[in-house]
This record gives C-alpha cells, structure tokens and sequence, in this order.
C-alpha cells in the first residue's frame, strides 16, 4: 500500500501510448504514411488529435465520417502496425524519460499493476517487452478485450477488477482527452501527464494531479517512497535501468573502484543505463570494452563486486569526450590536481557544446562531483573552467553557463588502489591460455611472473592480441563469463560526503549529503591524508612493500596510534560540532590501513614536498595544534619523516629540501619563535638520522625521539 498525498492506493493503471512511451507521434508519422499509400491522402492533424484515446471501432467510425464509407481504416490501421513495428524493431520503444523510476517505485512500494490500453494485446504485448517494462505489470487489459473503449470507464474497470481491487484504490496515469474521462468515470486517483496535446480545461478539471513530464511525478512521488539506506557491501545493485547517462573523466583507482560503484547502486531502485568513463591506459580501455564488465576486489571481504553496463572512452578523442559531456546527467571528475588545467579546457569544450545544443540548452543542468583530494578544490576546478570557456567565447558566455551547472565539493572515504599493468597483463594471459584450452583443449604455457610494473613492447602486442581474440569469439555462455578481471583492490568504506548543492544527489544512495563540506574536508585533509602519507613515509623507509604490511609492525602501528592521537586532538578544538564524525573517520582510517595489503607504500608517499606545503596535511595540522594549545610533538616527526623520504627516496638535494622547509615555515602564521623551534627539530631530526639511520630501525623509535626532542606548543 502507499499513501500518496492523502490517498491510500494499492494500485496503478497505466496507459501505454503517450503516458508510458513517445509513441502518439511516431503514430501519427505511421498512420499519415499508410493513409496515402491506400486512400491517396494523409489523415490529418486535426483528425488524428481527435483519435488519441479512441478505440479502434470509434476512430474507425470517425474516419468514416472525414473521409467517407468505403475509408479501407482497418488495412491503413493494419499497415501502420507493420510501418510503427519496423521502427519499433530497428530503433526500440521511445520511453518517456523517467518512466522506469517510476515503476520501481511503485512496484516496490508494494502495489499491484496493470496496463490499461486501447492498443491491440499483440501490439501491447510487444511494446512492453522491447521496452523491458513488461516484467513490471500483472494485468495487461487491451482494446480489443472491452466492449467499449474510453472514454467508457470499461478498461480501467475490467484492469481493477482482475487485480482485485476497486478503482478507487487506484492511481490511474493518462494522457489524453478520452482517457482521462475514461479513469476519471472510474473513479480512480487520476494522473494527467502532458504529451502531444496540451491539456484543456475539461481535462484538468478530471485530473487529481497533472505533471508536464514523468520526471514531474517521479520527485513528486518522491517524497512518499521509502528512501534506499546506505548499502551494505554485498548489496547487489538495481536490475532495472533507467535512461540516464553518467560520466567519470578519469578511469583511475578512484574513478574506477569507488565511483562506479556509486553510479552502480545510484538511489537503490534503478541504475544508469550507461556509464561512461575516460582513460589514456589504452589497456584498461580494451581489457574493460572487451569483456564489457570488471570487478573490483574487497580484500577484507573475500568479496568482488561486478561492475557492468561500463564503457570506457579514450580521454584523447575528442568527439568520444564531448559526447560524454554532451549525454551525461552527471561528471564525476576524478582527476589529479596537477591535471586540472589541461583538463579543463576538454571540459569547458563539453560544456560549450552542450550549452550549443538547442534540445539542452538551459533544460538539463549537469551536476559535477568534484574528486580531487583537496581543501579549496572546487574554487581552483571552477576557476580553470571558467578561464577554459572564456577563451571559447565571451566572458559573459562562460560565466552564463557555469551559473547553469552544479558543482559539488566532496570527500571520499575509501582507499583504492589500481593494479598495475603488469598485472592486468598476467591476468589477461591466464585467461587467454584457459580460452584456448577450452576452444581446442591445448596445453597451458607457463606464466612468467613479472616484477617490473610497465609492460615491454612485446608485452603490450601480446596483451592486445589476447584481448582481441577473446573479444571476436566470445560468448556470454563462455568460460570466460566465470573468470572476473580484477582491475581494483578497495577497502570497504561505503560512503561519499558531497556539498548539498545539486537535486540529484537526493536520488543517490551511497550520498551523505553536507551543507558545510569544508569541515569534512578538513578532517579528512589533516586526519586522513596527512596522516597516511607520514605513516607511508616512515614504512617505506623501513622498507615495507604495502600499508597492510606495515600496520603490522608494532613500531609502525605506534607511530600511526600517536598521530591519530595529535592530530585529534586539535581537530576536536577546532571543530567541536564535528565530534562523531572525526570519530567515525578515526575508527575508519585506521580499520582501513590494517586491511591495505594492496596499497603500496611507495604509492602513499609519493610526493612528499607537495604534501609538506602549507597548508595541506601535516603543516595544516600543526598549525591547528598551536593554536589551540596542543602538542606538536609526533607531527614534528612526521614531518622530518617526510623531508627524509624525499632525500633518500626520490633522491631531492638537501639544499632544496632545506629552501621547502623555510618558505613553509614562512607561509604559515604563527609565532616566531614557533617557526624557530620547528625547523630547528626538523633539522636535528635530519642530521641523526642521515648520520645514523639505525635509529628509524630502533623498536622504540617514537619513543626515543621524543624524549631527546621535545616540543610544547
């Protein structure tokens, strides 16, 4: 049962042309060709506008009237059904958009359903399964199973009566004239939905609620679903597909492992028909197109989740990318921040193009969810675009159509990491040699097991190979259909926190929704980033290959436990109404770094002077500490960690390191004698150590480091 407004209703009766799908003009164009080939003229406008509605037998009799006795209306009507058929087969069911949205609701709120047409069962029939509606319905009743057609209450009288219930437990959706008089004298809950004909006076006055689209009704009926919960990791994604289209503009760990899942669960009763995704990696293109599907790998789970109805486009081609932008109702731009420029000027052509097309133009607003990792992220993406579309046409222009877009800050809260290529590449020849053992029940070859991380020349030949022939003679039947390509190692995390600034995020499932984005992502900055990328410093250099790995070692673990410590410790002063969800992030970061067996140290450490810059991560943190009186003992160690793994690692000249730390020290604003303090720990810290690197070995470390050089705020 739902209540619907005020109205307790257990069921729902749906025209089918013009309220379900855009046939009436297609109807029309078929009807107009088949009266000219057998009368020698078009039936016109006014004629078949008077017929929406009709039966058969009564628009039968109307054409006799307009065009006379001998009018041959059931050979036009029959070769219109083989014109409107051929179109239907070649081209599909035109859906109204919004339809399938719909449907699950209804038929998840628990009511039971039927089709209520004046279209012949064998015409129905079809229409209903090209659609892949059809599945949806338990009653079909068409016209030529009634004695009168509408405007007589008969049909939705006789598609009550089967479901067992009364008309007026009935929504009833329409669209014209004759079927809304014909709902109405039911006495069912009438819905009017605009199509061809715009809705007149009698028309309205019969309708309980009227909408101009579907998509109308659907955020009406909205607000009296039950809204999906967060999933839970194993929950199977909707079946049902709706008619949108979703992009991702970088097919990345993130992008790949973490946003696709997100498209995939979209808001519990339906899913994205397609999305598509962006990537330079032509392997990953054709290993995913290939096979039309990948998993992503939830290590602490044993657990891998399918990804399907993906198509990932080259982020070179320009036509591919503009036609992303040009269908999607939703961007996730999963970009690095070093790529944000030069992406923004494929972006600014997307939204260009877009805001070109007269049939989008100021109708569809694309929302941006913005996946970069960084305070301030949205403003430097926004101004680049902004600079990207001026240099396309005005400056009034771009301004004109950023104000037509949302875009949405957000935070992420899973660690992903992506395979390598060498990876893929093993997997991709195991596969291979079990596709040829089962076409021809030959030998497996051995399977080399690579170390280095790029692939030789030889290597990606071969690669493609495997992958084309697999694509020319697969089948969904094959073996192959049980072997999954593992593309992403993922921890669990399910939710996305994004700025509540755009309509659609409603609809999305995985989606916590946060009018001040900014405190998430300062915590997320400080306790999170920060913190894993000290923890990533410090592993590494004691030579562990993964972040799992390295939780594992006690001296590892207590330096990861004192700056989650510190770090809150000035988080929980600086944002006290935050309390419970630097908590959750806390409880959260750390179950992940236990589990992170596939995340690389080398990976978390990477660039370590872009992350010692004020104000990301660790000098953002020890800012905050200062000024709320907290100690900066263990992130003073944090950040010297840091300094060390650029010289050793990445081999940076101590001069340069020492020039990094002091126009830090002078970006920051806090005390002079601060700033004093801290480089001069920085410095001690960096001379022991590159003199005797045997006290990062030390079991007691942290402990050693912190009694010999103490610094109090």
């Amino acid at each position: 049962m739902l209540i619907f407004h005020s109205f307790s209703v257990q069921g729902a009766l749906f025209d089918m042309d013009g309220t379900m799908f855009d046939t009436e003009r297609l109807r029309f164009q078929t009807l107009k060709q088949a009266s000219q080939e057998l009368l020698g003229q078009s039936f016109s406008d006014d004629y078949l506008m008077q017929c929406l509605g009709l039966s058969a037998t009564t628009a039968e009799q109307l054409a006799k009237e307009r065009y006379g006795e001998h009018v041959p209306y059931q050979k036009i009507r029959q070769r219109a059904d083989v014109l409107e058929l051929e179109r239907v087969r070649n081209e599909g069911v035109p859906i109204k958009k919004g339809l399938v949205q719909v449907l699950e609701r209804l038929r998840k709120s628990g009511l039971r359903m039927a089709v209520a047409t004046s279209s012949r069962r064998a015409i129905a029939e079809e229409y209903l399964i090209n659609a892949n509606v059809y599945k949806f319905f338990d009653v079909l009743v068409c016209g030529d199973e009634v004695t009168c057609g509408k405007p007589h209450p008969e049909i939705f009288e006789k598609a009550a009566e089967q479901l067992n219930l009364k008309p007026t437990q009935c929504l009833m959706f329409e669209d014209s004239e004759n079927g809304i008089s014909s709902a109405h004298a039911a006495g069912g809950v009438t819905i009017l939905l605009k199509d061809i004909k715009t809705p007149n006076d009698n028309m309205l006055s019969k309708a309980n609620f009227y909408y101009e689209t579907m998509y109308d009704c659907l955020h009406d009926l909205d607000q009296f679903v039950a809204t999906m919960d967060m999933p839970e990791l194993d929950a199977s994604f909707p079946q049902s597909l709706n008619q949108l289209t979703v992009g991702i503009h970088g097919f990345g760990a993130i992008g790949g492992g973490y946003l696709a899942q997100i498209l995939s669960h979209w808001d519990g009763y339906t899913r994205p028909q397609r999305i598509l995704a962006s990537t330079r990696n032509s392997l990953y293109r054709e290993a995913v197109n290939a096979f039309g599907t990948y998993c992503i790998r939830y290590g602490q789970r044993s657990y891998d989740e399918r990804i399907e109805y993906m198509s990932v486009i080259d982020a070179d081609n320009e036509q591919q990318m503009l036609d992303m932008y040009l269908e999607s109702s939703l961007i996730a731009l999963c970009l690095p921040e070093q790529a944000i420029q030069d992406e923004a000027k494929i972006i600014a052509k997307g939204l260009y193009a877009r805001y070109a097309s007269q049939t989008m133009q100021n109708h569809h607003p694309l929302t941006f969810l913005i996946i970069l990792n960084k305070v301030g992220a949205k403003k430097m993406v926004i101004d680049h675009i902004r600079d990207a579309l001026a240099q396309l046409s005005t400056v009034e222009i771009a301004e004109q159509i950023m104000q037509q877009h949302y875009f949405c800050d957000t935070v992420v809260n899973r660690m992903v990491s992506k395979l390598s290529e060498q990876n893929l590449y093993r997997q991709l020849k195991i596969k291979y040699n079990f596709f040829k053992q089962y076409q021809s029940d030959v030998e497996c070859d051995n399977v080399e097991i690579e170390d280095t991380s790029k692939l030789s020349s030889e290597q990606e030949h071969q690669a493609a190979m495997y992958i084309d022939d697999m694509r020319r003679n697969f089948q969904p039947s094959h073996i192959l259909q049980t072997m999954d390509l593992i593309l992403f190692n993922s921890e669990v995390d399910m939710p996305i926190y994004v700025e509540n600034c755009s309509p659609l995020l409603a609809k999305l499932r995985q989606v916590i929704r946060v009018d001040n984005i900014a405190d998430i992502q300062l915590i997320k900055n400080r306790l999170w980033n920060g913190v894993h990328a000290m923890i990533a410093w410090y592993a590494a250099t004691l030579e562990h290959d993964t972040i799992g790995i390295a939780m594992g070692d006690s001296r590892v673990k207590d330096f990861a436990d004192a700056l989650i410590g510190n770090v809150q410790a000035g988080l929980s002063r600086q944002l006290p109404h935050r309390e419970k969800d630097l908590q959750r992030l806390a409880k959260s970061f750390i179950e992940s770094c236990q589990y992170a067996y596939k995340d690389p140290c080398e990976r978390v450490a990477r660039d370590p002077l872009r992350k010692l810059s004020y104000p990301e991560r660790v000098f953002g943190s020890i800012a905050i500490n200062l000024q709320h009186d907290q100690s900066i003992d263990v992130l003073i160690v944090g950040a010297a960690l840091g300094y060390y793994y650029a010289q050793h690692a990445q081999k940076q000249p101590l001069a340069t390191i020492q020039t990094h730390l002091q126009q830090t020290l002078d970006a920051m604003n806090i005390a002079a004698k601060h700033k004093h303090l801290i480089k001069q720990q920085i410095v001690n810290y960096l001379t022991e150590w590159n003199e005797n690197p045997e006290q990062l070995l030390s079991t007691s470390f942290l402990q050693d480091a912190l009694e010999h050089h103490a610094v109090s705020a």
